[in-house]
């Protein structure tokens, strides 16, 4: 009796180990970013990439990013590098960025921090608005995606954050 008690409990420390290390994993690329100062400048360096840049004149009142593709089974997070904030989402949807964002010149990165299974390929497209009862009134960046990642194993790699997952903008907010 006490032999599979004993069992019972090493099976559930297992379990719980193996859960927090997965959870860890999963929130280390976005904490990376918060812990890091130089995440951002290696970032830019290493995927060769330029952060979209977006000027917000109103404030930052009813400001959302709005998710509208993402890979099914996906998770990504946006890492508010100036508030130390971290959103994330598995599924279509918005945030209210009104309480992650400050006056002045802000930094986010958008990352995958879950691929379900498929390396070969990912989306995902975030859009700047203002909105009220859920309507658009203002789209920033020409309505097209301020953060958008695609990748397709099939094409060529062309630029190194492509592949990553990960994309950089600049939100000034007046």
């Amino acid at each position: 009796m006490k032999t599979k008690q004993i069992q019972k409990i090493l099976i559930m420390l297992i379990i719980v180990f193996s859960i927090n290390k997965t959870s860890y994993a999963i929130g280390k690329i976005a904490n990376y970013f918060l812990d890091n100062p130089n995440a951002w400048d290696d970032t830019m360096r290493v995927t060769h990439g330029t952060p979209v840049k977006v000027v917000v004149k109103d404030g930052l009142e009813k400001l959302v990013f709005k998710l509208t593709d993402l890979t099914p089974g996906d998770e990504i997070a946006l890492v508010f590098l100036e508030t130390k904030k971290i959103e994330k989402f598995n599924s279509e949807g918005s945030c209210d960025a009104s309480d992650k964002l400050i006056q002045g010149k802000n930094r986010i990165v958008s990352v995958i921090t879950k691929n379900h299974g498929n390396r070969k390929q990912f989306h995902y497209k975030f859009l700047l608005q203002k909105a009220m009862n859920r309507m658009p009134i203002d789209i920033y960046n020409n309505g097209e995606a301020v953060l958008e990642s695609r990748y397709d194993g099939t094409k060529p790699v062309e630029n190194m954050s492509d592949l990553s997952g990960i994309k950089l903008l600049e939100i000034e907010v007046r």
